[in-house]
């Protein structure tokens, strides 16, 4: 048997006889979730009544059975919600309240976009809270060399 290399169905796993399955036991693929680019996206601010804005997320989803939506970080970690169809974005406009305390999602403007870069060339004699004044940096950080830690130009 040297060089076989696939394996031979059992009765059980012959999937030939799908349509007549029960639901149940239907393998299904769930869709992958994608933003629908024609609908608002909206923002939960880092700074709320919950703990975390992620309980923020848990909350709309057992609150709402069926909201899809992504959820990435910017970077001054707020979540960035993108609905995927026109219900999701409704409910999102309309919620103010979960689980008894005050949320807050706000409609993200199209103007706010975070990009991650890296400045090359910057002198170390200069300090980082330069970049950091300017109005639309929200973070900066000197790179390190991995192994000596050194801070890099």
């Amino acid at each position: 048997m040297e060089g076989k290399c696939h394996k031979r169905l059992r009765k059980e796993e012959d999937f030939s006889d799908m349509d007549n399955m029960s639901p149940a036991i239907h393998p299904v693929a769930e869709p992958p979730t994608v933003a629908n680019p024609n609908v608002t996206k909206y923002k939960i601010p880092k700074e709320t009544e919950f703990d975390h804005a992620c309980e923020v997320v848990v909350a709309l989803e057992l609150e709402f059975k069926n909201i899809k939506f992504s959820v990435n970080p910017n970077l001054v970690g707020d979540l960035i919600l993108s609905p995927q169809d026109n219900k999701t974005a409704k409910i999102l406009s309309e919620v103010t309240n979960l689980n008894g305390r005050t949320v807050m999602i706000i409609p993200l403007d199209p103007e706010e976009k975070t990009t991650r870069m890296v400045l090359l060339r910057y002198l170390l004699e200069l300090p980082v809270a330069v970049i950091v004044k300017h109005p639309k940096v929200a973070k900066a950080e000197r790179c390190a060399s991995s192994q000596d830690k050194a801070q890099t130009r």
